[in-house]
């Protein structure tokens, strides 16, 4: 019993804030944009953790550090708390407000962690095999699917820029246990395994922003670490990162990089972006739009040529000060600079050396590769990363102020509050936010299975689930426009003489009313209204034929690449006879850079036979020979699925 008793006592304890990191990456792994719901579990989990912090912390008290890096952080919070009150569409700038704000939640979840030091080693074990996995998918996509490395991510430049930001504090602690006589000898061995995987991974995505910043990265903590580690060490791991790049040049590697990095000085999609995006600027430079609604309000000053997904400006200050205005750059480049100045004041002051020297100098260069990234790149709009940056540069302050002795403020609960009070405050402010991402999730479920219902026919079903997703989220714009579309199909069905048809298109005008008033960037809402207009002219009026193309205009004055609500507008004109107007609409339309997609084929097609009655006819043949190719890759795309 006495064995069995000691036995069941040495099993290692699970530490409940480690467990609550990892429970709230995986999720935020898996997000990338649509999937609310995975934003939710992320969040919901993170507001838990706090909550549990607070509780925990009943006692000892809360030790807040009095240093610039915290309170630039906190400024930063603020200021995007504060910019929601002038967004154009608060209730997507909420969403992104714990977005992009989850570098500071996580920062100050470990921060105000009790056992930070147990927190940091048990998720810093679990990040490295999570990277691992991930580079070991990149690779197998490379070398043996033959696409593009971007594991669980949407851009390799993406999937590179998680792997930096593991791959430079693990190369810093491969130099501390290089270095440390007393340390097993398997543990350098696993790590220079491991971050030879990382660098092959990171080489093999051929991103030339991630692999410069790379680069960088492992300049200044070769240079910042050289008194510290053996040459050695040093000769090892840059040998680790040279075998890398040398496996890419493999023919059957593929490799990439070396044939990129040449075109860096003249990539064009990037400066057209950035150009496009200057001009947005200039509408609201000092307030911004809104924190996330980038991708709404670019499309009006969007290059036609720029075939990128329009989601990001491709600049992470940029974006931000478009969203949150001047102050709201500012402040993310004084987190940045607070964060320098505190690496330099503890390396001059303290003179520190040995191992915590190293693991501060690597943290800080993870961070410095996602900060130089972004100057090309979106990495503050990419969860996983921003929540490991948090808990980075949490570990970073914590090593940084641990030898400066910088004085701290104590907010001891238990001194204004008793423990019962405490834990009911708590407990509303933990629920609130909690019951906010349930209802969001939920939404976005009961949305995306009202679209899937509508698409199969069941439109009784579709009207309860689109019903209920407005009822969770009522300013969500998305399920307004679904639901007034599913109601003008639903009129289109009814008989002229059916009474039940004016009733239907009221409710779906109604719901486009709601939908233009909770959200005024998105076109889609109009052209939904343009085609209730054009296709009840007995429900719309004597004008409803100028309602309906008022509604187009505006449409595509608020987004030009609607180019099904261009077509429908072209219709309206031609049905007008104002065929001239028509070909007009449609060619300001083609000269946009689409990605090749089915739903092309009709545009591309009317467009042409107008060209062709136009006497343009070798304008009109380049249209068709499009047709013709889109066609044929609609054909074999259908064949494949077919046999699988």
């Amino acid at each position: 019993m006495a064995a069995a008793k000691r036995k069941k006592t040495d099993l290692p304890a699970v530490h409940v804030s480690s467990l609550f990191f990892i429970c709230a990456l995986l999720p935020a792994l898996l997000f990338k944009g649509p999937q609310i719901e995975l934003f939710a579990i992320a969040q919901i989990v993170l507001v838990i953790w706090l909550g549990w912090i607070f509780l925990h912390s009943y006692d000892s008290g809360w030790r807040i550090p009095k240093t610039a890096l915290a309170l630039c952080l906190i400024l930063f919070w603020l200021w995007l708390a504060l910019s929601l009150s002038w967004s154009l569409v608060p209730n997507i700038s909420v969403i992104n407000f714990w977005w992009v704000g989850s570098l500071v939640l996580v920062f100050w979840l470990y921060t105000l962690t009790p056992d930070r030091d147990a927190l940091w080693s048990h998720a810093a074990a679990i990040l490295l095999v999570i990277g691992v996995v991930l580079a070991l998918m990149g690779i197998y996509q490379v070398l043996v699917l033959e696409q593009q490395a971007r594991s669980v991510f949407e851009t390799r430049n993406t999937h590179a820029a998680f792997l930096n930001l593991v791959a430079l504090p693990a190369s810093a602690y491969f130099l501390q246990t290089f270095a440390n006589k007393a340390a097993p000898r398997r543990y350098p061995v696993i790590l220079g395994a491991a971050l030879w995987v990382l660098f092959l991974s990171i080489i093999l995505t051929a991103s030339r922003g991630a692999n410069l910043s790379l680069a960088v990265g492992m300049g200044v903590l070769a240079v910042l670490t050289a008194r510290c580690v053996p040459g050695r060490a040093l000769a090892v791991l840059f040998g680790l990162l040279a075998l890398a790049f040398l496996v890419t040049k493999i023919p059957a590697g593929g490799g990439g990089l070396s044939e990129r990095l040449p075109q860096l000085l003249q990539d064009s999609p990037r400066r057209m972006i950035w150009e496009s995006s200057w001009n947005l600027l200039q509408d609201s430079p000092w307030r911004g739009i809104g924190l996330g609604l980038f991708y709404l309000a670019y499309p009006p000053y969007r290059n036609p040529l720029d075939n990128t997904g329009g989601f990001f400006a491709h600049n992470d200050y940029l974006q931000i000060w478009i969203e949150t205005g001047l102050p709201g750059m500012m402040l993310l480049l004084a987190v940045l600079g607070a964060a320098l100045a505190l690496f330099v004041r503890a390396l001059r002051e303290t003179g520190i050396r040995g191992d915590a020297h190293v693991e501060m100098t690597g943290l800080f260069c993870g961070l410095m590769t996602v900060a130089v990234h972004s100057t090309v790149d979106f990495n503050l709009y990419i969860l996983s990363i921003m929540m490991i940056s948090g808990l980075a540069m949490g570990r970073f302050h914590q090593l940084a102020i641990r030898p400066l002795e910088t004085p701290t403020l104590l907010l001891r609960p238990s001194r204004f509050v008793g423990k019962q009070s405490c834990f009911l405050i708590v407990a509303l402010a933990v629920l609130l936010p909690v019951l906010y991402f349930i209802a969001l999730g939920m939404a976005n479920s009961y949305y995306e299975k009202g679209l899937t219902q509508a698409r199969e026919g069941k439109l009784q079903e579709a009207d309860e689930s689109l019903a209920a997703a407005q009822r969770l989220t009522p300013s969500d714009d998305r399920a307004l426009i679904a639901h007034a579309d599913l109601y003008r199909h639903a009129v289109a069905m009814l008989p002229p003489d059916d009474s039940g048809r004016k009733s239907l298109y009221e409710n779906a005008m109604q719901f486009l009313d709601r939908a233009q008033e909770v959200n005024p960037l998105r076109g889609l809402a109009l052209v939904m209204r343009g085609r209730l207009y054009q296709q009840n002219p007995t429900l719309a009026g004597t004008n409803g034929q100028e309602l309906a193309a008022e509604s187009f205009r505006r449409a595509l004055a608020l987004n030009p690449r609607l180019f099904q609500g261009r077509m429908d507008y072209a219709t309206l004109l031609l049905q007008a006879g104002k065929k001239e107007e028509a070909l007009q609409v449609l060619d300001d339309g083609v000269r946009h850079d689409y990605p090749s997609m089915p739903e092309l084929i009709p545009f591309y097609s009317l467009t042409a036979r107008l060209r062709r009655e136009a006497g343009r006819a070798e304008e009109a043949q380049v249209l068709e020979d499009r047709v013709k190719e889109m066609e044929k890759q609609a054909a074999a795309a259908y064949s494949l699925r077919a046999y699988y």
